[in-house]
């Protein structure tokens, strides 16, 4: 059974108003204050800095060291959210791993559509590359369509045969653009994300490229020799079934998958680990699959 403090968060969710009549700009502006109700924890150090013309910023944990990285794609439909509005989330990811959280704000559609984002996400690993990280140092994480991107940047790597990360972290993964699975219907009435949300973000970011296209959603990719995975998805959620079918394709195409479906979460719970007991057992779950390679490959 879940938390009180969750259950609480579950009443201020479905107060949240419906974004069918909201400009972008609103819908936007209302996800950043949102978040923002979620602060991070106040010792958490923030130097924002920029990738050529990617805007960038460090996160980092008093515990942590940049000996490692680890590249975070922040969620937000693609068309929506941005490094700030995901600060709490990456400042608990270093104090957890102990590692540098490095989160960049890829460009954003419709302004941008595909692939901006992806070409932003390749551009800031090399830039990891070529400021002396090795790849066996450097984790992927991201969440909600940042984790969908994680999983496009690591297919994208194979295209161009560059290395691979030591690992991938997918918070409730966005993988598959047609939401052809059931759990879009099944747990509509459950999660606070909307099926309104899913196609403006589809309509936006695919603009005239097939949603099948596996740059665009990974869940029609040939996922052999992808890194190591983490997936944690929720339940309640309405990306869980394509979260788990990218999970059982990606182990059934030899890659090591460690999948965990947390029951009557609803999706990205742990962007309100600050105040659900639930969102952050899962970032210290995320801690505990860092940590197999937390021996020094170089």
């Amino acid at each position: 059974m879940a938390s009180k403090e969750y259950y609480l968060l579950l009443e201020q969710l479905k107060k949240r108003p419906a974004s069918t009549h909201l400009s972008l700009q609103e819908i936007r502006a209302n996800f950043e204050k949102f978040l923002a109700t979620f602060p991070p924890d106040p010792d958490i150090k923030f130097d924002p800095f920029s990738i050529g013309s990617i805007p960038a910023c460090w996160a980092l944990a008093p515990n942590a060291t940049k000996e490692k990285v680890i590249l975070f794609l922040h969620g937000g439909g693609f068309n929506a959210g941005s490094i700030q509005s995901h600060h709490a989330l990456m400042g608990k990811i270093s104090r957890a791993s102990g590692y540098a959280v490095l989160g960049i704000g890829y460009r954003l559609a419709p302004e941008f559509p595909f692939p901006a984002a992806l070409k932003d996400a390749l551009q800031s690993y090399q830039w990891l590359l070529d400021h002396s990280y090795l790849p066996s140092n450097i984790f992927f994480a991201g969440s909600s369509a940042g984790a969908g991107l994680v999983l496009s940047l690591c297919l994208k790597l194979k295209e161009i045969n560059q290395s691979q990360p030591a690992a991938a972290i997918c918070i409730c993964p966005m993988v598959d653009f047609t939401f052809s699975s059931t759990s879009i219907e099944s747990n509509k009435e459950k999660d606070w994300v909307r099926v309104d949300r899913l196609s403006s973000a589809a309509r936006d970011y695919c603009k005239n490229e097939e949603p099948t296209n596996p740059l665009i959603s990974p869940l029609f990719g040939n996922l052999q020799g992808l890194p190591p995975l983490l997936i944690q998805v929720g339940a309640s959620e309405i990306l869980r079934d394509e979260a788990i079918a990218v999970a059982k394709k990606a182990e059934a195409n030899g890659v090591s998958v460690t999948l965990e479906v947390w029951p009557e979460m609803v999706h990205c719970w742990q962007l309100f680990a600050s105040k659900v007991p639930e969102g952050q057992e899962a970032i210290d779950h995320i801690s505990t699959f860092i940590t197999q390679f937390k021996k020094d490959n170089s």
